[in-house]
């Protein structure tokens, strides 16, 4: 079964919301921890969806050595139901650093850069047509304003607004497909079964 974007964005916000309390931990790591929301959401959607296939690191891109975040729907017939996801996080890292705002400005630069790959000339032809999404979780509230030059939208703020989810739906449903018909949303998705606090980190 295939979802639409708007399921899949209202899934993350979902997650978002439930586990930003978790993020604390993560973001101070230098080196960065998009791998830790690649792997949490993907389990986060399994549970809650099993029945929508979401791969990790997927080849899809012109070039081989390069791959996408997330596929989800990967394994429709249909390549225009697949969404192709690029993720950015902002690394507390910048905390521990001389120059922060060079870190801020690597942040929206990493941005950018999934943008241009996402690129439809960029994705090999068997995706060729697929649905293609930046994503951003953003801490810093000095780099909104260049989150939206770059075109993206908060779309859900946690943690009386101390994490912010930002998106932007590049190559759209409608775009690649205007009679695209009916897509299947899951309505309200279940609380997370992992728990949203760490016994590592239990007081």
């Amino acid at each position: 079964m295939e979802i639409d974007y708007q399921t899949f964005e209202s899934a993350l916000k979902n997650w978002c919301e439930l586990r930003y309390n978790e993020f604390k931990y993560y973001w101070p790591l230098n080196g960065g921890w998009e791998g830790w929301v690649q792997v949490d959401f993907a389990a986060y959607l399994q549970h809650n969806a099993p029945q929508v296939t979401l791969y990790r690191e997927k080849k899809i891109y012109t070039d081989p050595k390069k791959r996408v975040d997330w596929l989800v729907n990967g394994d429709a017939p249909n390549p225009r139901k697949r969404i192709a996801v690029e993720i950015k996080c902002l690394s507390g890292g910048i905390l521990n650093v001389k120059s922060p705002g060079t870190e801020l400005k690597k942040f929206i630069a990493g941005i950018q850069k999934d943008q241009r790959k996402l690129k439809q000339e960029n994705i090999s032809m068997d995706n060729r047509g697929c649905q293609t999404v930046v994503i951003a979780i953003n801490f810093a509230p000095e780099v909104q304003s260049s989150l939206e030059a770059a075109g993206l939208n908060c779309v859900t703020t946690a943690g009386d607004g101390e994490v912010q989810l930002w998106a932007q739906y590049i190559y759209t449903q409608m775009e690649v497909e205007p009679s695209f018909g009916a897509s299947t949303s899951l309505g309200p998705f279940a609380p997370n079964p992992l728990s949203t606090s760490s016994s590592m980190f239990s007081t």
